[in-house]
């Protein structure tokens, strides 16, 4: 009797463990978009080229990702336009002859996804960012890297981010507040 009541109880913890722990996204992709276009993205930096670089980066993860079809904009069930906002490098530490060693090299866009179906915003979001940290000095113990490195690595960091909320979810600030798109349009 005992023994029952203790495996009882332990698949009800179990029980209330697994459903409490149990993640629910507010927004999944609409079934019909199958084919996106991505025009090339628009550049208020002065950094040449990060518009052509993010957008081959962004092109390149949703052919690497694969459930998504990269299309014309005449084939396609969703645009994803975006324009790069900022670009910068920051430094993180010093050595001890206060030489700079370690960098933040980041890349910001504003990203506008598009149902072409439904002329919907499905999401709209100012300031994604990507970042890696370079090392700039012999003196660290870290490989010296160039600011082009890490440039490329902030994009493709950046670009995955891009399809990862394309294809999972868009936790907007509204969101995060906890408005929906739909709750917003009955105001």
């Amino acid at each position: 009797m005992k023994i029952e009541r203790a495996i009882l109880l332990t698949m009800l913890i179990i029980g209330i463990m697994v459903t409490g722990c149990a993640y629910k996204s507010e927004y999944k992709l609409p079934p019909h978009i199958k084919k996106i276009a991505i025009p090339i993205f628009g550049n208020d930096t002065y950094e040449y080229g990060a518009e052509n670089s993010l957008t081959d980066a962004v092109i390149e993860s949703f052919l690497t990702d694969g459930r998504l079809k990269v299309t014309s904009l005449m084939d396609a069930d969703a645009l994803l336009e975006g324009t790069v906002s900022s670009y910068g490098k920051d430094v993180l530490s010093y050595d001890d002859y206060d030489v700079a060693e370690e960098y933040e090299v980041y890349i910001e866009a504003d990203i506008t996804l598009k149902d072409l179906t439904t002329g919907e915003i499905l999401f709209k979001e100012e300031g994604m960012r990507g970042d890696t940290t370079i090392w700039h000095t012999d003196l660290a113990l870290q490989r010296q890297e160039s600011e082009a490195e890490g440039k490329a690595r902030a994009i493709d960091n950046l670009a995955k981010e891009i399809v990862n909320r394309v294809m999972r979810g868009f936790p907007t600030a509204k969101w995060k507040r906890g408005i929906l798109p739909e709750e917003e349009e009955k105001k």
